[in-house]
């Protein structure tokens, strides 16, 4: 219904930013390409301080770069933070906002309860986002909850059935329940998506 920002130089920041975020798995090039994209989207909120939608991918950057390890200080997690107070500024009840508080307690303190009742909070108006299931599974997994985990990944690649993140997602689930041959199966099919990707 609106558009999310009227600076076209923004947007193209935006835009090149998501797109690293999306077609980036767990590789040799993911620290280059986070850190690539924190770059863009800091850039694209520099342009249009009120691009809502640009601090939600800059919170889940900064987030990953923390959590995974490439970058766990104080600084990283500050800057996390700072983007989740810019989304919560600009839409406090949105569901995106929701998802970027969950994504936070996630990756940033490991409050695991209190990400899930976020993400119930975004599933309201957010129904069929697959970064929600996906989180779930993750979260439901490193409670123990393997099956329940593994359905809610299985959801957001429904959801999102080119996503060959979900996908080496399931695998490692797959594997964590050693069922092999199912492994197998959907690291063959994100092969067929990404063909070259170690």
């Amino acid at each position: 219904e609106k558009a999310p920002t009227t600076d076209l130089a923004a947007f193209d920041l935006y835009t090149r930013a998501k797109t690293l975020l999306l077609s980036t798995s767990f590789g040799p090039t993911l620290e280059q390409n986070m850190r690539q994209a924190v770059e863009l989207l800091n850039q694209a909120v520099q342009r249009d301080p009120a691009f809502f939608e640009a601090y939600c991918q800059l919170l889940y950057a900064h987030a990953l770069l923390y959590s995974v390890g490439f970058d766990h200080t104080v600084g990283r997690l500050a800057s996390t933070e700072a983007a989740l107070q810019a989304t919560a500024r600009l839409r406090p009840d949105a569901g995106e906002t929701h998802l970027a508080r969950a994504q936070y307690l996630y990756f940033g303190p490991r409050d695991y309860a209190a990400a899930l009742a976020e993400l119930e909070n975004a599933r309201r108006s957010l129904p069929n986002d697959p970064g929600i299931f996906k989180l779930i599974g993750f979260i439901l997994r490193r409670q123990g909850q393997q099956e329940e985990g593994l359905r809610n990944l299985e959801k957001a690649l429904e959801l999102d059935p080119r996503s060959y993140d979900i996908m080496q997602q399931i695998a490692l689930s797959y594997e964590n329940l050693r069922r092999y041959p199912e492994e197998a199966a959907i690291l063959d099919r994100a092969l067929t998506i990404v063909p070259n990707d170690v």
